[in-house]
């Protein structure tokens, strides 16, 4: 199935290797569509659906997308270069093995997101939610975790070097075993690791 600008709700459609460079897509709803290896470099999307959703190796390089759901996705081997995610929600992605390199997040969530192993140094989440998402192993030096909410969030392993956790809402978070080096934290941080490892803020 071709894709048409006058068909709004899509099922079970493939677009691998299809290129929407520099399209517009504004208020489509795709649900198990399949856009593995499709270039979507340039393109501005907003007020979308995708729900499970498979990007594997597409290309979202400058992309903007605004206001938009992913639900069930899968990025794995995606190169979101220098794009932006503005005010989405992001619920259960898979962004393991992509390339996100100058990739943007402005507002909205990433919750139950699987983000292991990827390489976010500098990247800025701050008060993004972050509920739930798997940060195990990833690169998180001098990433801005500000008033993020990191209710059950997981950094098991995670490089934390002059990261900034300040105002976040700790509950569940299982960061034991995380790498902090010099991470700023408040109060309520420091009350929170320290019985995470058995101390007493006295």
């Amino acid at each position: 199935m071709s894709f048409s600008q006058e068909i709004k709700v899509y099922t079970g459609a493939r677009f691998s290797d299809t290129d929407f460079t520099d399209a517009s897509l504004a208020g489509f709803t795709f649900t198990k569509c399949d856009f593995r290896g499709a270039v979507l470099s340039g393109a501005l999307i907003e007020k979308c659906r995708f729900a499970a959703c498979t990007f594997d190796f597409a290309r979202l390089n400058d992309t903007l997308i605004r206001s938009t759901a992913f639900e069930n996705c899968t990025f794995s081997a995606a190169s979101l270069f220098v794009s932006e995610f503005r005010d989405c929600r992001c619920t259960g992605c898979t962004f393991a093995g992509a390339d996100l390199t100058g990739w943007v997040v402005r507002g909205g969530a990433l919750e139950y997101c699987v983000l292991d192993g990827c390489a976010l140094k500098k990247q800025d989440f701050s008060g993004v939610s972050l509920r739930g998402a798997n940060f195990s192993d990833a690169d998180l030096e001098k990433a801005n975790l500000s008033g993020c909410n990191l209710t059950e969030t997981v950094f098991r392993n995670a490089r934390m070097k002059d990261a900034d956790l300040r105002r976040a809402k700790w509950d569940r978070t299982d960061i034991r075993f995380a790498k902090l080096q010099n991470t700023a934290i408040d109060l309520d941080g420091a009350v929170y690791l320290a019985n995470c490892l058995g101390g007493v803020v006295r």
